[in-house]
């Protein structure tokens, strides 16, 4: 309630007051989590998947695509990134997109699952894992919760993306920050270029090593 009326009286933004009770059930149940190392998975709508610290090599014959977003203050844009890799760890395709305004990073992460969606879409790709670091719209995707706000369109397009993808075996995880390092690298470092793709040919060496990095820590 404090953040929504600061945003009123500074941003001239307000949420509606549904999305606003939700949002701190889930903000709540993310805090929890983050406290407690041995992560709850019974605060709703989680699975025995959901928590993972560390990234890991997806199972034979499946694909990973981690997700992230980023939202930058001191400018007046946001980006939000995907990574896919097979289960060698090997790249598939990367993919980074900034855009103007300034919206709550809530929604900026509900871009970033929309985008992956697609590309799987697009791709016709099957036997994918999407790992998310965002605890509260992992959750909203998951639940049948209406949200009347843009980021309730966003969810809702998700919903209807992994619907239509149902028979294709793809899975929306949450995982913890630690094991989203390259999602959540290529959204920070991405305020200047408004659409960007990587494959394996192409990739820098600060890029190579983030996944390297994965790679050994598993």
């Amino acid at each position: 309630m404090w953040k929504n009326r600061n945003e009123l009286i500074w941003q001239q933004r307000s949420r509606e007051h549904t999305d606003l009770v939700q949002s701190a059930f889930s903000v709540l149940n993310q805090w929890k989590s983050v406290q407690d190392r041995t992560f709850d998975r019974f605060l709703g709508h989680m699975t025995n998947e959901d928590g993972a610290e560390h990234w890991s090599s997806p199972m034979p014959g499946r694909v990973k695509v981690n997700t992230d977003a980023a939202v930058f203050e001191d400018t007046t844009c946001f980006s939000y990134a995907f990574v896919a890799r097979d289960q060698e760890g090997v790249l598939i395709e990367a993919r980074s997109r900034c855009s103007f305004g300034r919206p709550d990073p809530e929604l900026a992460e509900a871009m970033g699952i929309r985008e992956a969606l697609t590309w799987i879409k697009n791709f016709s790709y099957a036997n994918v894992t999407v790992e998310s670091d965002c605890l509260q719209v992992v959750q909203a995707i998951r639940s049948s919760f209406l949200y009347y706000s843009y980021l309730g369109r966003v969810i809702k397009e998700c919903r209807v993306l992994l619907a239509s993808l149902e028979s294709k075996s793809i899975k929306l995880i949450f995982v913890k920050r630690s094991a989203n390092n390259i999602a959540h690298y290529l959204a920070k470092h991405n305020c200047s270029i408004a659409d960007r793709r990587w494959r394996v040919g192409d990739i820098h060496p600060e890029l190579h090593y983030v996944l390297l990095n994965d790679l050994s820590n598993e």
